[in-house]
């Protein structure tokens, strides 16, 4: 039987059906890594190069060079059993699991190998410590209690920052089970149930999911339905769209998890909706309205921890004109300035506007912006950033509360290409800005800050697309 890697982890917290497929589907209807997946990758291997050039400075470390996994294990035992203080790239591996923690760790303790064990540390370029490391270094620990016979009552990460930072293995443990458990299955032949959320989206086998679940009719193409919801529903032989088309909200009660009355009466109106093809409205919609109209989107980096773009487009609605303004650090060092001229920007707008973004992000980092720069700020330049932040109005909200579309998901693009607004790019995408800027970032090449400019100013643009759409609906 197959051995469970880290990397399977990783895959099913995507989409379960990547793992299926990887063993069980057709190589040739497999798509590409995304570009910015690959970038992801690229950076933390440098990230984990630059770090452990530092690392070596200042004390001994243990480097496996053997490729040959045999070899690999064999020369990463040597180690453990010679005390080796710091273990990087070595390979564990039992009958059913294997893996390659970045770092192992001496310890104090006491384990067959003497008075010692080793703990596992892996470096990651992400600034924080995510339950889907958490998963992986789980994995480690389970194959150190084998190896070394003792299981580490800790273990962690290295932060984008330097920073280590642990978790107790025992708290996490029922959680990491029940996932192994799952995945075990699904490497054994058992084809997950079919779901779709904004996170398959990044899975190479994306395409497939939604052609099966097509071809199946399926009620994971039904949005926003929890996957604990959808088990419940097929369990009463709610299987496809048309079997959600056909229900009686009322007689379900709370039998359907994070599903209640009003959540399957809005699921069976969006099976309708797939069915015929037809938008329906829910609610009465209120839009807040202001002779200023500002259009607002930020564009964010988590490679390197900043917010490199403040769009606005700006809208009177008293002269009809129109002027899109980027506030832009070209360089993961200028968010300082950015923030600045963002600020100064906003201290000069007249008193009475009203700001549409879509989904919570600008919010929250408005909030963030505030708190990190607060030093920075006088008591006019507070006042006009909470006014600011207090007119900020998600078109989102409206979206999923007030209309039903015929589509699968609810993101920004999905909702306006369905109206009929059209990017000037066809990669157009937060992932695809992302990655744009990182290319800059490397290449310098100002063609492609161009680009991630654009695509900023099509996305305000398509808010006040949205904006005027629901307006024109309601009236």
């Amino acid at each position: 039987m197959e051995r469970i890697s880290s990397k399977l982890f990783y895959q099913y917290f995507i989409c379960p059906s990547w793992v299926w497929f990887d063993r069980f589907g057709d190589p040739a209807r497999k798509g590409a890594t995304g570009e910015l997946q690959q970038k992801l990758i690229e950076q933390g291997v440098a990230f984990e190069s630059q770090f452990m050039h530092q690392f070596f400075k200042n004390r001994a470390v243990t480097t496996i060079t053997a490729n040959n996994w045999d070899a690999a294990v064999a020369e990463t035992t040597r180690a453990m059993k010679a005390g080796a203080g710091v273990i990087y790239q070595g390979r564990l591996r039992t009958a059913h699991y294997e893996g390659i923690p970045d770092l192992l760790m001496r310890r104090p303790g006491k384990s067959k190998f003497g008075e010692w064990y080793y703990e596992p540390i892996d470096i990651k370029s992400a600034y924080d410590l995510k339950d889907e490391h958490k998963y992986q270094l789980m994995l480690y620990t389970l194959i150190l209690a084998d190896v070394q016979g003792f299981e580490p009552p800790n273990a962690g990460v290295i932060t984008a920052s330097g920073q280590p930072i642990e978790f107790k293995i025992e708290e996490f443990r029922e959680r990491f089970f029940s996932c192994l458990e799952k995945i075990e299955l699904i490497v054994g032949g058992e084809k997950p149930p079919m779901q779709l959320t904004k996170a398959c989206t990044n899975s190479p086998w994306f395409a497939c999911c939604l052609e099966d679940a097509e071809k199946a009719d399926d009620i994971a193409l039904l949005y926003k339905v929890d996957k604990r919801a959808l088990k419940a529903l097929r369990e009463f032989g709610i299987c496809t769209v048309e079997d959600a088309r056909h229900i009686d909200p009322e007689s379900f009660g709370d039998k359907i998890p994070y599903l209640k009355k009003n959540g399957l009466e809005r699921m069976k109106l969006q099976a309708e909706s797939l069915k015929t093809g037809k938008i329906f409205p829910r609610h009465a919609t209120q839009l807040p309205s202001a002779p200023l109209e500002i259009y607002f989107d930020i564009e964010g980096d988590p490679l390197h921890g900043v917010d490199y773009l403040f769009g606005v487009l700006v809208f009177d609605r008293s002269t009809g004109s129109e002027v899109y303004q980027p506030f832009l650090a070209e360089h993961p060092e200028d968010e300082p300035k950015m923030w600045r001229e963002f600020v100064d920007w906003i201290k000069s707008l007249p008193s009475d506007y009203v700001v549409f973004h879509y989904a919570p992000y600008e919010t929250a980092r408005m909030k963030m912006f505030a708190a990190r720069y607060a030093a920075d700020m006088d008591a006019l330049d507070r006042t006009a950033v909470a006014t600011f932040t207090a007119r900020l109005f998600d078109l989102n909200d409206v979206v999923k509360e007030d209309f039903i579309f015929p589509i699968y998901f609810y993101g920004l693009k999905q909702i306006c290409k369905f109206l009929g607004f059209d990017w000037r790019s066809a990669k157009a995408g937060g992932a695809q800005s992302i990655f744009w800027y990182e290319e800059w970032l490397t290449s310098g090449n100002r063609e492609i800050l161009n680009t991630v400019v654009d695509y900023n100013e099509d996305d305000v643009r398509a808010t006040k697309f949205l904006r005027d759409w629901i307006h024109n609906f309601a009236s």
